[in-house]
């Protein structure tokens, strides 16, 4: 078990940098181990993330994130280089979402990275200085990484969260399902880029590029820097929309009419608006993008990312009906603790249900509605966060050595 130190709410991750790999390894990159056209395994599911297991020099297997908004391989906990023993071709800093200035990160070439079914040579992986994301403690599971491109960019990817199964496919052995829409997927250097209407609530249209990013649990991000058009409604919730390699992503939360995606449209979708700055993106970035569209949204799909025919393909998923709902608690929550078995409460929102039920900063809940923490997750009580409103919870919670026991009804508060 790796320790770590507990850190602040969730995650959107996004990397603007381009490593080259160069080695004298047989092959480069990615290709199916056995000599299978079509690789299946089982992923896991925090927070709307895909969570899949990568083996690193054949000695360690860690939990990684399948994020298709970042470019490069990253090792985000320093700990598991130092168990590797992995040498560095260079130090670099680099800007990124959040409120840090710079990044500092190391570069280690001609890693191996495994995957089941999946063997990768010569990759070039960055490994950050030290655990700015926390992911363990944001998931509640140990999570040490992030891929994407090198992947995206090799085989063709379907996820299907309807059977909780990734697959992977040889480009030359692919071939859709009839009932598989097609919507158009715009690959501009690593990212992939996607077309949507956006209906707000002061009843104006507008249509927007938002990149597709499985690495980012909110449903939609509107960045207002990126178009006058962008309109904060009045009913808004001061957040924090998760954790950049910057730092906390600070802004509101609101709702917008309508998204539609091709031939899909959700009502009252629960949009994202960062702080001027906050998102930091870079000039040629800000003129592709006016957001992101996000797992909340992604995981009401079976989908398949095919950058080849540059196409992503959606089917709808046993959660497309699902309501978009936000936190009605109050509470912001990481767990912690050498097994990631305790839940601390990191921030109260002020005039929430769990302020005025008398929960403070520094609460560790033991039971949630009779369920003692170490039976039940993180994942789990996030959702029941968000489950319905008015909705009794019974907290009961360790403070300075004491126990106190509260009661509130979730509330919609967007």
């Amino acid at each position: 078990m790796i320790k770590r130190k507990a850190f602040s709410h969730i995650l959107c991750v996004s990397l603007l940098l381009v490593l080259s790999a160069q080695t004298h390894a047989q092959f480069l990159g990615f290709r199916m181990s056995t000599g299978a056209k079509v690789i299946e395994f089982p992923f896991e599911r925090y927070n709307n993330l895909i969570i899949i297991p990568v083996t690193i020099n054949g000695r360690i297997t860690v939990k990684f994130i399948l994020d298709s908004g970042v470019q490069n391989c990253i090792l985000t906990e320093p700990l598991v280089a130092s168990l590797l023993n992995l040498t560095y071709d260079r130090t670099i800093t680099f800007t990124a979402p959040g409120q840090a200035d710079s990044i500092l990160a190391h570069v280690a070439k001609n890693v191996q990275l495994k995957l089941p079914g999946i063997e990768g040579q010569g990759i070039s992986m960055l490994v950050l200085d030290q655990d700015y994301l926390n992911l363990s403690n944001q998931l509640g599971t140990e999570v040490f990484g992030i891929i994407g491109y090198e992947l995206f960019s090799r085989f063709i990817i379907e996820v299907n969260y309807d059977k909780k199964v990734v697959k992977f496919y040889e480009p030359n052995f692919f071939n859709p399902k009839k009932y598989y829409e097609k919507v158009p997927l715009i690959v501009r250097g690593t990212k992939p880029y996607m077309a949507a209407e956006i209906t707000q609530k002061n009843g104006t249209k507008m249509n927007v590029a938002l990149m597709v990013d499985s690495g980012a649990s909110h449903a939609i991000l509107l960045d207002q820097s990126t178009s006058q058009l962008i309109h904060i409604p009045e009913k808004k919730l001061e957040a924090s929309l998760g954790k950049g390699l910057g730092g906390d992503i600070e802004g509101v939360v609101a709702r917008v009419d309508k998204v539609k995606i091709g031939k899909y449209s959700f009502d009252d979708v629960i949009a994202s608006y960062p702080n001027e700055g906050s998102y930091g993106l870079v000039p040629e970035e800000a003129e592709r993008r006016n957001g992101t569209v996000g797992g909340e949204i992604l995981s009401r799909f079976n989908h398949i990312y095919d950058y080849f025919s540059q196409t992503l393909y959606l089917s709808k998923s046993v959660e497309y009906q699902k309501k978009f709902e936000y936190d009605m608690s109050g509470l912001e929550v990481v767990a912690h603790g050498t097994e990631l078995n305790r839940i601390r409460v990191v921030n109260v929102r002020e005039d929430s249900p769990a302020k005025k039920a008398g929960v403070m900063e520094g609460d560790i809940i033991k039971t949630v509605n009779g369920l003692t923490i170490s039976n039940t997750s993180l994942n789990f009580l996030t959702t029941l966060m968000r489950l319905k409103k008015g909705k009794k919870v019974t907290l009961r919670l360790l403070r300075n050595a004491e126990e106190v026991k509260v009661t509130f009804r979730l509330e919609r508060m967007i």
